[in-house]
Formats: C-alpha cells, sequence, structure tokens
C-alpha cells in the first residue's frame, strides 16, 4: 500500500536541517568495489552448491566480480557479505551470471573496510558432470574453493572429467535469515550428514540439535541474533565436513518497471535502520531505494524527496514492508509525476528498523552501483 502526497516547503529551521545532512552527505559516501584476481575455473557438482570467498582488493582500483558460467545453466547465484554489516552491494543478473559491485563505509577516505563477498552457485540436478563455472574479475585471491578450483586452461572441460560429488554437502539454510528470537528452529539441508555430526552457527549459542536424516539436520537456537550471513558448518563424527552462508530470500512486492533495476539483487547491509538519507549521485540515469525487513513485524516506510538546491521536500511516499519481504524501487516510481531535480535526497524513515540500500543505474551502458545512506541512525 503506498500513498503519494505533494509536499510545500517548510520552515528555514528545517531547511538548515537538511543543508546539514546535505553537507554530510558529500562526504560520506566511498565506493569501492572488491574483487578477484584472474579466471578461475571450479568443476560442478550436480545438483550440489559451490561455494567460494573473494578476499579485498586494492580500494585504487576497483573492479566488479564477474561469475560466469560455461557449462551448464547456473541453477542460481547467492551472495554475502561477510564480515562487514554496514556493507551493501548490487548483483546484476543475466543469463546465467552475475555481475557483483560492493560498498563499504570508512572511517577516513584512505583507509576503507572493505568486505569478503562470499558467492554460492547453486547447481541443478541435470548438469553433466565435468561442467565448470568461471569466476572473473581484477585483484585479489580465491579461498574455501577446495580442491575443485583451479587457474583455467584450455578445453578445461575435458581435462577435469567427471567431477566427485563431495563426501557432504550443504544445499540450503531454512529459513536463510532474518532477526529470529530464542527457540527458533533452523533446519541445515544438504547430504552426507551423519549421526552425531555437529552444527556450528557462527556466534551463535545453540540449545539443541537434533540429526533428522542425512539430508537434514534440526537446530534449536539459544538466543536472540539475525542469521544474515553467518558461517553455517556442518562435521561429521569421521570429520567430513561443509560450510554454507546464510542468506535472507525475501519476498519481493514486485519488480521495478525498470529493466536494468529489475534484473539487481541489491545485496543489503546486515544492519537494520529506523532512518537514513541518501544522497542521489550525480552520475547514472536513475537513482533507486531498496528495502528489506528482515523482522518479525510489518514496517512502515516514509520517503521523502528533497529538492537539494531549494533546500525543502517536493514529496512524500509511503510504504508497508511486511516481515520477510523486500521492494526495489526508482524515484519516478515512488513519486509519480515528480521530476526530481540535480543533486536529489532521500530521506527515509521506518516505524521498525528495516535494511536499506541505495542504486544508481546507467542505462547507458547497464551497470548498476550499490550507494550506501549519507546519513544514518539504527
Amino acid at each position: 500500500m503506498r500513498k503519494i502526497v505533494r509536499r510545500q516547503p517548510l520552515d528555514r529551521s528545517r531547511d538548515r536541517s537538511i543543508a546539514a545532512i546535505l553537507a554530510v552527505a558529500a562526504l560520506a559516501v566511498p565506493s569501492v568495489a572488491v574483487a578477484d584476481e584472474g579466471i578461475y575455473c571450479v568443476r560442478v557438482p550436480p545438483g550440489q552448491s559451490i561455494r567460494l570467498k573473494v578476499p579485498p582488493s586494492d580500494p585504487n582500483e576497483p573492479a566488479p566480480i564477474i561469475v560466469d558460467q560455461i557449462g551448464p545453466d547456473v541453477g542460481g547465484v547467492g551472495v554475502a557479505l561477510l564480515g562487514a554489516p554496514e556493507a551493501g552491494g548490487t548483483a546484476l543478473i543475466g543469463d546465467a551470471s552475475a555481475v557483483i559491485r560492493t560498498v563499504s563505509p570508512s572511517e577516513a577516505p584512505e583507509l576503507p573496510s572493505d568486505p569478503v563477498v562470499a558467492v554460492t552457485i547453486t547447481v541443478p540436478d541435470q548438469a553433466p558432470a565435468g561442467a565448470t563455472v568461471n569466476l572473473t574479475s581484477g585483484g585479489g585471491g580465491l579461498s574455501d574453493s577446495g580442491a575443485l578450483a583451479s587457474t583455467c586452461e584450455a578445453d578445461v572441460a575435458g581435462q577435469f572429467g567427471a567431477a566427485t560429488p563431495p563426501a557432504v554437502s550443504i544445499s540450503d539454510v531454512l529459513p536463510g535469515g532474518g532477526v529470529l528470537p530464542a527457540g527458533t528452529r533452523v533446519a541445515v539441508v544438504g547430504t552426507g550428514f551423519q549421526p552425531d555430526a555437529q552444527v556450528l552457527i557462527e556466534g551463535v549459542t545453540l540449545a539443541s540439535t537434533s540429526w533428522v536424516d542425512s539430508s537434514r539436520i534440526e537446530v534449536v537456537t539459544a538466543v536472540d541474533m539475525q542469521l544474515d550471513a553467518r558461517m553455517v558448518s556442518v562435521t561429521n563424527p569421521d570429520l567430513t565436513s561443509a560450510t554454507a552462508y546464510a542468506s535472507l530470500r525475501a519476498t519481493n512486492l514486485g519488480e521495478s518497471a525498470i529493466p536494468l533495476l529489475a534484473a539487481t539483487e541489491a545485496i543489503f547491509p546486515a544492519r537494520t535502520r529506523s532512518s537514513a538519507v541518501f544522497a542521489a549521485p550525480g552520475t547514472g540515469t536513475f537513482f533507486a531505494l531498496a528495502l528489506q525487513n528482515p523482522g518479525p513485524d510489518d514496517s512502515i516506510v516514509s520517503i521523502e524527496l528533497w529538492d537539494a538546491e531549494a533546500g525543502s521536500p517536493v514529496a512524500s511516499a509511503t510504504l508497508t514492508l511486511p516481515s520477510l519481504t523486500k521492494v526495489s524501487r526508482e524515484v519516478s516510481e515512488l513519486f509519480p509525476g515528480v521530476i526530481p531535480g540535480g543533486g536529489s535526497v532521500l530521506a527515509v524513515t521506518a516505524t521498525v528498523p528495516v535494511q536499506m540500500l541505495g542504486i544508481s543505474g546507467n542505462e547507458n551502458d547497464g551497470s548498476v552501483t550499490p550507494v550506501l545512506p549519507a546519513l544514518a541512525t539504527p
């Protein structure tokens, strides 16, 4: 449910407040991408998942991460940002590929704090053995890829031959994310789980662990926690093990009418906020706001569009964001009939804290870039 209201200029004290916000906004949005050096080929285990961690690269020469499929159609690409609750990103999803960009806040422009990107590639059951998937870009190194990863060579699929399925693997964590109260049951789904296998969820105390069968283990949390981007591991008595990274799969409240935005998955900062201010970049052809509610309660989100030159709000909109839902909308979709001026600002408030991210799109070159709040409060 959305309500749009045109606004008249307010008093000068409010004008001075937004002017101060605009001054902060100009300094607080460093855009840093993380990347991996070279091309790596990864053997595909049919019906399983491939997980790779990409550490940060030189922030002075940022490059996007490109996940590109060579053999079968990839069943899905999931991305989590590890160890950086304030960081966000975008994944532009194409035909069996994804272009991932990230952005991190920093205490000073010369000292960026970059996240590590965990890329999970889901492989359909019908994938032919020996097919490969590529991870390409420009800057750091791969980890957590095990013996499946190697540098690419000519006719690599033929050289690999049949891929041997792992002894144990995790294909899903249910629920994949969200804010969970103590006593929540979390299911780890996969293959090769042995009786008495141990489950660990990073930073979370578990009240109990129950082995259901070789494909499912259930645990009950002992504390309130947010599951998003946490590492989940299963270790069998024979010491075979597997890891995964939890990622919330919220219900989309409908796609944007802008094709480039509709093809973009927002990688939300793990931290939720009750208010934030986004300064639209001067470059690009559109600017959008992405919102996600990982909590158990509905949130009413109010959005004001400010004219930077006039120093006053020109329009407002209200969105209802139910529990475990998300939405991405461009400024023209939030405020139909309103033409924003240069340097527009979005002021966002939520009755229940939600995850927030700005998305700058360039339809001329088909690229999208994540934008963090210029000013935000928990």
